[in-house]
């Protein structure tokens, strides 16, 4: 048989229970965070390393490569030595587009746009896909008196400046790559 319970009992049995329950969910958050951070930190001292032009580049748990310049943090797919071989034409500076807008037009995967937006887009004052010339789709026109980075797939991969378009071309595959060489261009490296 079940034992008759008071109100008041019932009511502090509930809050008990509700205590109890709050406080191993709290703890679970909370190892969880600290486990997460502290296996971090040592996958981070595990990570391949490289060194360019006395820059750092370590591979962390996401794969990516990280580096600090001017206490800044930046990541890319690649490092600078797999994208040396990159044809790079043109003046491309950073200062091209600090506090200005900066537009991206692309026919293909949209991870070389994010690529460089996730490292550059601090600098911009915003940042927008657009088309160049005419439009499909409901976004704004522009033409490269505007800072475009134009990025189309081709047979050979290349990056080119004309006027203030940049052109990143490659194959399909060859984007994200290309993409990392400009960002090591635009950053002097």
């Amino acid at each position: 048989m079940k034992k008759i319970m008071s109100r008041d009992e019932k009511e502090k049995k509930e809050k008990r229970d509700r205590i109890v329950i709050g406080s191993v969910l709290i703890a679970i958050l909370v190892f969880s965070t600290a486990g997460f951070a502290f296996f971090s930190v040592i996958n981070l001292d595990k990570g391949e390393e490289r060194e360019y032009n006395g820059i750092k580049f370590v591979v962390r748990g996401d794969g990516l490569w990280h580096f600090l310049i001017n206490g800044q943090e930046f990541s890319t797919a690649y490092n600078p030595e797999q994208t040396k071989n990159i044809s790079i034409e043109g003046e491309i500076n950073l200062q091209n587009y600090y506090k200005k807008p900066l537009y991206f037009s692309h026919d293909s995967d949209e991870q070389g746009v994010s690529e460089i937006v996730r490292n550059i887009e601090r600098y911009a004052e915003r940042v927008q896909l657009a088309c160049i010339e005419q439009c499909e789709e409901n976004l704004p026109v522009k033409s490269c008196e505007d800072n475009v980075i134009i990025i189309k797939a081709g047979n050979e991969t290349l990056i080119k400046q004309e006027n203030n378009c940049i052109y990143i071309l490659g194959e399909q595959n060859e984007l994200i790559r290309a993409g990392d060489a400009f960002i090591f261009k635009l950053l002097g490296i």
